[in-house]
């Protein structure tokens, strides 16, 4: 990937990253970090750290690259490990930002409510909560107690894994059957997500999968309505929106780096599925550009 792409990675933001303990846990208001810049957290990732934001008063606004999600009263902001988010929020937004190691989901204590949980991979979400009030206090229990994981924490974190499990649920819903199909989908889309940027073919992908073609097919348009072959150039669409947004690299550049051999291809690619050229993509999405 080339430098003008690359997208600012850190520990906690605006800190540098280093060796993350596994049992590693953060917590602190919104307000602690976002009214240090403007109320505008630029672009960036956190390697191997899951975060949950949630919004209690005021609102803001989510990006990932691809678009964005209002955050209003109530949102829980979702963020898998190593995905890349934006944040802008109106000034005096409250609520909670809690960063947790992404190996804690495998504690014997938590992988029970963390098995197929939304923050192991996947993109940047928005859930609405059922129960605010809860989550908002589970969220201020653990903020008093402190970072050492200790017994309690890890109960309270499972509490909270089962809140946000259930919200996921319900914004689910009638997606897709909960059977072999969506399991075999899930790793396809883990393997989009690795290689993408080769112009892997459906073969290739099913080879790797250990299955065939026709049965990744059928399993992608039960789950999901559309082929492999749609999901793969959907995930590179991404990925492009994503630069687009967040990175100054030029056109030709992201081209290259998502595997497309010629510029002027890729800008109609890209015009194909969004409607509009490149570079007026970026245009639209200046305001997320560091």
């Amino acid at each position: 990937m080339g430098e003008a792409t690359q997208i600012t990675q850190f520990g906690l933001y605006g800190e540098a990253g280093g060796d993350l303990a596994p049992e590693f846990v953060h917590i602190e208001p919104i307000s602690a970090r976002s009214s240090l810049y403007e109320w505008t957290i630029s672009p960036h990732a956190h390697p191997g750290i899951v975060q949950l934001l949630l919004v209690g008063e005021g609102q803001g606004v989510l990006a990932d690259g691809e678009g964005e999600a209002a955050l209003p009263p109530g949102t829980l902001a979702v963020v898998p490990g190593g995905t890349v988010h934006a944040f802008r929020f109106v000034p005096g937004t409250q609520g909670w930002v809690l960063s947790l190691a992404e190996a804690l989901l495998d504690d014997p204590r938590l992988a029970p409510f963390a098995a197929g949980s939304v923050l192991r991979g996947g993109r940047v979400r928005s859930l609405a909560l059922a129960e605010v009030g809860m989550v908002d206090a589970l969220l201020a229990g653990l903020c008093s107690r402190g970072p050492a994981p200790n017994a309690t924490t890890l109960a309270t974190l499972a509490v909270l894994l089962a809140q946000v499990e259930e919200a996921a649920a319900r914004a689910q819903a009638g997606e897709g059957p909960p059977d072999r199909r969506l399991a075999l989908v899930h790793r396809f889309t883990a393997l989009l997500d690795q290689h993408y940027r080769a112009q892997w073919s459906v073969a290739d992908y099913a080879r790797a999968l250990g299955t065939t073609p026709q049965t990744l097919t059928r399993a992608c348009r039960q789950v999901t309505g559309k082929p492999p072959g749609d999901l793969a150039l959907e995930r590179s669409l991404r990925e492009a929106m994503r630069a687009l947004t967040f990175t100054a690299a030029g056109v030709a550049q992201i081209a290259s780096d998502l595997g497309f051999a010629d510029p002027a291809y890729f800008s109609r690619f890209f015009k194909a599925r969004t409607g509009m050229e490149p570079s007026r993509f970026r245009r639209e999405r200046a305001w997320l550009r560091a």
